[in-house]
């Protein structure tokens, strides 16, 4: 009877998480801004709670939207200034691309090997330009739409965030509740604690990335640097990916050598970065393999399109965390992270 039981128990879960999962992915308009504004108001409600000593919560809420909004621009800004840099010298790649292209195909065709040409033109009609023209008005409509329900949500959650704790007081036992608000609790700072690392140590990635390949003498290496700090954002793979443009760049302009070089330079920062300064100062309390990290981005983009591959790191590592908080999930925070 007992082992009926447990195989009952564990089939309502697999039911219930097979449930939730789709429910997630057909009310993608809503659940997906939702965890967005979420892991917004885990970041910045200690600012929030320290405004709100001192000064009213209306007036707390606006500077925190303030803020978000600098940091927002802040990174538009450099997006922008990256695309500015990296339009003129479009053709002058191309160019390269293509000679380069040329020899190979002339090597290949002395031993009989077929090689297409290469084609750097783009041959639009009339219909293919009027369909991206909507295609693109469509994704302008459905991002500001995006963008204003998450905002809705985010401000309506900072201002409900400082009672969550009465109401779950008024809505189960003292026992029950305690354990949930605790739970919650520390899952908020471990993942804030976590994404506040792992800024730090992308932003230094990024510096070095950029000083290295002004060093090297490799073209545009704001944008290298730029990209390094985006993609450490994903465990392991983004530090191999981080790599590869910029080593790519330096042979097609500066030589094998240089390219060499760049390769390896750029690797020893990811190997210091990834196994010796986040580890430091992140303890040893959270890490992910490469199979769960590139199995978070795919599953999240499966549930919420880009938007979920975006979230997809910080949605596993709070499933993480949370069920470290409990006695009979903890073994599935053990299956997805390597927790110690």
């Amino acid at each position: 009877m007992k082992v009926f039981n447990q195989t009952t128990q564990i089939l309502m879960a697999i039911i219930a998480i097979i449930l939730i999962l789709a429910a997630l992915k057909a009310t993608q308009p809503i659940s997906m801004p939702l965890a967005f504004a979420f892991f917004i108001v885990v970041l910045v409600y200690p600012l929030q709670n320290r405004l709100e000593q001192n000064l009213p919560r209306w007036l707390s809420l606006i500077i925190v939207l303030l803020v978000l909004g600098g940091v927002v621009a802040l990174a538009q800004g450099a997006l922008s200034l990256s695309a500015e840099i990296i339009e003129p010298k479009v053709p002058q790649y191309l160019d390269r691309l293509e000679q380069m292209w040329e020899t190979a195909q002339s090597w290949a065709n002395n031993y009989g090997l077929p090689v297409p040409h290469f084609n750097s033109q783009i041959n639009n009609t009339p219909i293919q330009l009027t369909q991206q023209a909507i295609s693109g008005f469509q994704t302008v409509i459905s991002t500001i739409s995006l963008l204003i329900l998450t905002i809705s949500l985010l401000i309506l959650l900072l201002l409900e965030v400082s009672q969550y704790k009465r109401k779950v007081q008024q809505a189960f036992s003292s026992r029950t509740s305690q354990h949930i608000i605790n739970a919650v609790g520390n899952t908020s700072e471990k993942l804030r604690r976590y994404l506040t690392v792992m800024t730090f140590t992308c932003i230094l990635t990024g510096v070095l990335t950029g000083i290295w390949c002004l060093i090297i003498g490799v073209d545009l290496a704001l944008v290298w640097a730029l990209i390094a700090f985006i993609l450490n954002y994903v465990p392991t793979l983004g530090s191999i990916i981080a790599v590869i443009p910029p080593t790519v760049i330096a042979i097609l302009f500066n030589g094998v050598p240089r390219g060499i070089a760049t390769v390896i330079g750029l690797g020893i920062i990811q190997v210091i970065m990834g196994n010796f300064v986040d580890p430091r100062i992140q303890g040893k309390t959270l890490q992910l393999s490469p199979f769960i990290a590139l199995f978070s981005i795919v599953f999240w983009g499966w549930i919420w399109g880009i938007p979920g591959a975006i979230l997809g790191i910080p949605m596993t590592i709070s499933i993480i965390l949370f069920c470290q908080e409990f006695e009979t999930t903890r073994g599935v925070a053990i299956l997805l992270g390597e927790v110690e």
